[in-house]
């Protein structure tokens, strides 16, 4: 039996191991259940298996076919991960790293805290805080994104950074602003906040480096070297409309506040300099990036970042106000932990509800209909089946659309309900129409969906090759749609 100073110099790596294993499971599963995404696992999936091969990251399942994924996002991290791809070359392999990166970043915010003299356990309270962290949830629940990668880099950049080790902070330096191009602005931001406290040389030196990498991407990259410029800004331009108010201008934006600061139990408030960059990162999705409103909520992966940024406040708050290092302000955030798990019926919850665990029909029937499609064949796909077939050069995203007839319309109208891809002449669509389904998965409603179908079927377009259950493999007709 091990004694008790061996147990506890090991149980934060356990703790850390046991929620890599729930999280893995959580994304795996969901996967399986036909439940993840061509948009993004699917784009995601198909740029490492390139990079695996020493290809150009050239996605067709993306709404511009054959462009490069670099037009969209500067994610080099990518490139990265792909030797892993010569273990195993499955989509699942991603959400395996991914879960692996975000659950052992909790280990430098706990080196951290310790080092920050932190009684023990708060340490362990403010490591579930970090780990249980609503954005962390929520982002191993919404496929495989590159932000997540760098939210998990950060906790390393800035334990390094508080400990000026001048080689590991480059390292994760490097891996952090690679992931993404707005990683930059919060490694920015945090070594701003280090020079202000202690005036350091190194802190300067990341300041110059983040600022010198945002120049380069969006000051040149984007403006003179993609087509459409940074999509993600404000209309008239990056820094063009800022208007502060857009900070709560709507509901989820509050909540968004409300609850980050909450799960933290507030403490963050009471090192205002250190909630720069928190205050940072939402600037740059509420004010600069106004205009995506997906981005402005508690949920997908937007606020990933917050979860290592307010712990990192928190300990600099624990730090200087001796009062909260106590056991009391462990007790305080195990409570808040469990309040914020199940009000908010986060996603560690699904793994106690029958209904996660348990395979639809309809899974069980495109997993069967997939060996009926030909290996390397052109494919066209609805978006949940997509990330499942996505290692091969010409794979397309099924978009709803109208098709006008002046004659001989399948749907006895002028403009009937029809289906397209953009780019490229795939051989096959395979979709599937079950119940189990919505318009995350059709990109449209499922009557309309069905309707398509059928107008593209009686037309001529497709032809039925194989059917199991709701799950058809269809053949497209290319003499009919040249007509």
């Amino acid at each position: 039996m091990l004694p008790l100073s061996r147990v506890k110099k090991f149980l934060p790596y356990i703790i850390c191991c046991i929620f890599f294993i729930a999280y893995s499971t959580l994304s795996i599963v969901k996967h399986d259940h036909y439940q993840s995404y061509g948009f993004d696992l699917g784009i995601t999936d198909q740029i490492v298996w390139e990079y695996s091969k020493f290809d150009a990251p050239i996605t067709t399942v993306h709404y511009y076919p054959y462009t490069s994924i670099l037009t969209d996002h500067v994610e080099f991290i990518y490139a990265l991960l792909s030797p892993f791809y010569w273990i195993w070359d499955d989509p699942r392999m991603l959400l395996f790293l991914q879960a692996a990166a975000i659950c052992f970043a909790g280990l430098p915010l706990y080196f951290l805290a310790q080092s920050k003299k932190i009684k023990p356990i708060v340490t362990y309270a403010l490591l579930l805080s970090y780990l249980t962290f609503y954005g962390l949830q929520n982002a191993i629940w919404f496929d495989v994104h590159s932000e997540v990668f760098g939210a998990s880099f950060l906790p390393w950049f800035i334990y390094f950074l508080d400990k000026k080790k001048k080689y590991w902070c480059l390292v994760f330096f490097l891996l952090t602003i690679f992931c993404k191009e707005n990683m930059a602005f919060l490694t920015l931001l945090i070594s701003g906040v280090y020079f202000l406290k202690r005036k350091s040389k190194i802190d300067f030196i990341y300041i110059f480096l983040s600022a010198f990498y945002l120049f380069i991407i969006f000051a040149i990259y984007f403006p003179y070297f993609t087509k459409l410029g940074y999509e993600y800004a404000n209309t008239r331009g990056l820094l063009e409309s800022i208007d502060l108010r857009n900070f709560f201008n709507t509901s989820n934006k509050k909540e968004v506040f409300l609850v980050s600061l909450g799960s933290f139990g507030f403490l963050p408030i009471l090192s205002p300099l250190s909630l720069i960059p928190f205050i940072g990162d939402l600037f740059s999705y509420f004010v600069v990036g106004n205009n995506i409103k997906e981005a402005s909520g508690l949920f997908m992966h937007y606020r990933v970042t917050l979860g290592a940024l307010l712990e990192w406040s928190t300990i600099l708050t624990l730090a200087k106000y001796k009062f909260f290092n106590k056991w009391y302000t462990a007790l305080y955030l195990f409570i808040l932990i469990i309040v914020f798990q199940f009000t908010l019926h986060l996603p560690l919850s699904y793994l106690t509800k029958h209904w996660f665990w348990h395979q639809p029909p309809a899974a069980t029937n495109i997993t069967h209909l997939l060996t009926y499609l030909p290996p390397n064949a052109s494919v066209v796909s609805q978006n949940n089946i997509t990330p499942h077939i996505t290692q091969r050069y010409n794979i397309f995203t099924l978009w709803p659309e109208i098709k006008k007839f002046k004659n001989d319309s399948p749907c006895s109208k002028k403009v009937c309900d029809w289906l397209s891809w953009r780019g490229g002449k795939p051989t096959y669509i395979i979709v599937d129409t079950s119940r189990n389904w919505d318009i995350r998965h059709f990109l449209t409603d499922r009557p309309i969906f069905l309707d398509a179908l059928t107008n593209m079927e009686k037309y001529g377009e497709i032809s039925k090759q194989k059917q199991i259950g709701n799950a058809i493999l269809y053949k497209i007709n290319y003499k009919k749609l040249a007509n």
